[in-house]
């Protein structure tokens, strides 16, 4: 009975062969009977059928020693998109996202409208630079599943990295809807206002850096980077109302030492 995407697995023979475990071995007792030679027979049966298993473990286990090795066999085996996803998702994880990129290629070509793969698709894309694939593979993402919230994450996400603000915030809004945790969105656009900050910036890095504040008033970086925008802005006063705030808010932390007196 299958169960899950894949199509067999090994653990399915589990329960099955027990019953065939049982009438091998009473059948073998049986024709064994009192005979010495015919008992020493089986027990020489039986070692070289326990060699036999025991090695055939061992090289199975192999195959489990890590993700990677266990899904290229079973795309070697049997390939699928489920497979090849699982294989991407493993390289992205370790930042490999050029050898995550044609596992998610395949993929597509055995299931073009799995949305999860053009989703980790855009996500290789806007994270190697290629900023027009990264939209279009969102974009198609979206259409497929359009109120799935890690789709959404990620339309936001290349947006944000297109410098595309406005667009970006309202996707991010749509994923909080959806159920996206607002510390979450708040360390995305916090993040990408201190970039544009410490790229000279300010103006463009304000309402991003606000915006993390309105979401999650306690991020403390958040905050150190509200001061320095408006430090380097000249508006001084508000400067210092926004550290008097970022102390009343988290306390006097470290983090806060450097900026002005």
């Amino acid at each position: 009975v299958q169960a899950g995407w894949q199509s067999m697995a090994d653990r399915f023979t589990h329960l099955p062969m027990i019953g065939i475990v049982i009438a091998v071995a009473w059948t073998v007792a049986d024709w064994a009977g009192a005979q010495p030679w015919r008992q020493k027979a089986a027990a020489w049966i039986a070692g070289v059928a326990l060699v036999a298993l025991a090695s055939l473990t061992i090289r199975q286990i192999g195959y489990w020693h890590d993700s990677e090795t266990l899904f290229l066999r079973s795309i070697a085996l049997e390939d699928s998109a489920f497979m090849r996803e699982n294989m991407a998702a493993t390289l992205m994880r370790q930042g490999r996202d050029r050898e995550a990129e044609p596992h998610l290629l395949a993929g597509l070509r055995l299931a073009p409208r799995q949305y999860t793969l053009h989703d980790h698709l855009a996500d290789v894309y806007r994270r190697t630079g290629r900023l027009d694939q990264a939209l279009s593979e969102a974009n198609a993402a979206l259409a497929l599943a359009p109120g799935q919230r890690a789709a959404v994450e990620t339309a936001g996400m290349v947006h944000l990295r297109r410098a595309e603000y406005s667009a970006a915030l309202v996707y991010f809004d749509q994923a909080l809807k959806l159920g996206t945790p607002p510390p979450t969105i708040a360390s995305l656009v916090s993040d990408m206002g201190a970039s544009l900050a410490s790229s000279g910036q300010p103006r463009e890095a304000e309402p991003l850096i606000r915006k993390a504040l309105d979401l999650n008033p306690l991020l403390i970086q958040a905050r150190r980077n509200l001061v320095l925008v408006l430090e380097d802005q000249h508006r001084t006063e508000e400067a210092r109302a926004a550290l008097a705030q970022a102390v009343r808010a988290t306390g006097p932390r470290p983090e806060y030492r450097d900026l002005m007196p």
